[in-house]
């Protein structure tokens, strides 16, 4: 028995496949950029304890935060220390959506969900990659940035009150709310503004605000893959479908396949891999 593990900076997922999945085991998220090591301990203590009656030989570990060694090496080996003598793989979430969207074919890729990241995968790897930069410098078309472009308007008063008024009703803004967002850990916070925003894009100034902020990952990150063919998974991709295809044709770009979850699909391509 195996699992194979798509862990986002928000939520992860566990599975036990054994030619067919098994047990799904739902946990935090977790990655390396944004949160220390003892956070992904205390996923895998009681994750290990959920399974102990499932004998485990492989883990293949796809992860948000996975994109040098350095980071690669952190999760390996806090991985190993709560499963000895199991061979555990760690590889990106990156490479986990090109598996899952285009196991052996070639194609540009995008994950849009709390993060944002890119490559061309030649089929078999990561060929090029535009670095994302994460949340503080880049993760263009992300939640963070879009919930970021939405608080900007929120509190420079450039909403119209029905909106700010159902935004406060939900986030609940205090006086010291800017103190408090660039004082803690907001990441998540700010991330999660884009539900709020799914529950409220017919409107006119969040239709053109979305519209923007999908313009302007086409322009900072597709555009310079001289491509003319995508493929995109996370939670923004399917969510915001519609807009980001309207945006796509105007630049003549097709999305080929959107997927919400690599998961199912991931254990698809370890299956006929393996079996």
């Amino acid at each position: 028995m195996e699992i194979i593990a798509d862990v986002g900076g928000t939520r992860g997922r566990w599975v036990i496949v054994d030619k067919t999945k098994i047990k799904t085991i739902e946990t935090s998220g977790f990655n390396p950029y944004s949160y220390r090591i003892s956070s992904l301990d205390k996923i895998l203590e009681p994750l290990k304890k959920s399974i102990k009656s499932f004998k485990i030989q492989r883990i293949s570990y796809y992860g948000a935060g996975i994109n040098n060694l350095q980071t690669k090496s952190i999760v390996e080996k806090s991985i190993k220390n709560h499963f000895l003598n199991t061979k555990v793989d760690v590889f990106s979430d990156l490479l986990g959506s090109c598996r899952a969207l285009c196991h052996d074919k070639k194609g540009v890729v995008s994950i849009l969900g709390t993060g944002s990241n890119s490559c061309y995968f030649d089929g078999n790897q990561i060929k090029k990659k535009i670095n994302s930069l994460g949340h503080l410098l880049g993760d263009e078309g992300s939640g963070y940035v879009l919930g970021k472009s939405f608080l900007k308007k929120l509190l420079r008063n450039e909403l119209p009150n029905n909106l700010s008024d159902s935004f406060n009703d939900n986030f609940n803004i205090k006086e010291n709310f800017l103190r408090d967002i660039h004082k803690g850990d907001s990441y998540n916070m700010i991330s999660g503004i884009s539900k709020f925003i799914y529950t409220v894009k017919k409107d006119k100034i969040i239709k053109k605000l979305l519209i923007d902020h999908f313009k302007y990952y086409f322009n900072e990150i597709i555009l310079k893959y001289n491509t003319k063919k995508i493929y995109l998974s996370g939670s923004i991709a399917h969510y915001f479908s519609d807009e980001i295809k309207v945006v796509s044709r105007g630049y003549n770009v097709n999305i080929m396949k959107i997927i919400k979850d690599p998961i199912d699909h991931l254990i698809k391509y370890h299956v006929e891999k393996k079996y």
